[in-house]
């Protein structure tokens, strides 16, 4: 006897082989599309050799990190959010080649249709945000198994959020070209202000607390000692503040960063929240947008 008969109200809203279908297509098109590949590696380059080492020259450590170290988890973000924002970008094209009104017209549940969609785009997403984090050992971080997967989570949760955000988007936009506009601009303002590049209160530019041995820094660090010697504490403005804290790219972000470094800034609950119920409730958006879809 099975859990759910064929005519339960849930049976019809989920069906498996849909979600499947719909991930693995998201899969193929991105094993295909070789400038999504070459957009990650070219970012992550880009931002830890040019920015990492060029502004680290002087902004020597960040909290007794290197500047590199710093913004690491900042750019694993930023891929995420492009690969997600990409991903849901696709659905504007299916509009205009027909297969998604192929979609629309067929009895397909429209959540299976989103959760597909969404978990295929969250795949694409942690793949891409892997491969800065693939350069992480080479910038002196301590990987272990579990902070791998525990940033791989974070990137999953994250890629789901920003890929139900990006069907929105795409829901409500009637040409290609738009989109890619409107991406630009939700994907500048949700990474610069998400705390990926500053700190919202720290010591900057110092010198000293690098030049310890590792083991020391380490055993300092157990009791909270970060910095030492001739650096100068910053903190952003308190409007700037608030909108760090109402973005929500923030939170998951810090938490990445306090797995990967031990470092954070926001609290830890409001962190957690954004990654379990984010998803949740953009998910429902998304899935409520592509049934709008379905209207004469």
């Amino acid at each position: 006897m099975t859990a759910f008969s064929d005519s339960s109200p849930v049976r019809r809203a989920l069906e498996l082989d849909i979600v499947q279908v719909m991930w693995w297509r998201e899969l193929v098109r991105y094993g295909r599309d070789r400038s999504q590949m070459f957009g990650g590696l070219s970012r992550t380059l880009l931002w830890l050799v040019v920015l990492g080492f060029g502004l680290g020259a002087t902004l020597r450590e960040i909290e007794g990190y290197s500047y590199a170290q710093y913004i690491l988890p900042g750019v694993v973000i930023l891929n995420v959010l492009f690969a997600s924002l990409q991903s849901a970008m696709a659905l504007v094209w299916d509009r205009q080649t027909g297969l998604m009104r192929e979609v629309l017209t067929s009895p397909a549940p429209m959540l299976s249709v989103v959760l597909g969609k969404v978990a295929g785009g969250a795949t694409v997403a942690v793949i891409q945000g892997s491969i800065p984090l693939a350069f992480a050992p080479l910038l002196g971080f301590d990987l272990s198994l579990a902070k791998v997967l525990m940033a791989w989570a974070v990137m999953a949760s994250t890629g789901v959020t920003i890929t139900a955000v990006g069907i929105v988007i795409a829901c409500r936009s009637s040409a290609f070209e738009s989109f890619g506009s409107v991406s630009n601009g939700v994907i500048q303002p949700l990474y610069f202000l998400s705390g990926a590049i500053f700190p919202l209160k720290g010591i900057v530019g110092g010198a000293g607390f690098l030049d310890i041995p590792a083991s020391l820094r380490a055993e300092l660090r157990r009791y909270g000692v970060y910095a030492i010697g001739g650096g100068w504490v910053v903190e952003l403005p308190d409007w700037l503040k608030l909108l760090v804290h109402l973005n929500p790219v923030s939170y998951p972000l810090d938490l990445l960063r306090l797995v990967l470094l031990g470092f954070g800034q926001l609290p830890l609950a409001a962190s957690l929240c954004a990654v379990t119920i984010l998803p949740a409730i953009m998910l429902a958006v998304a899935a409520r947008s592509m049934a709008g879809l379905r209207q004469p």
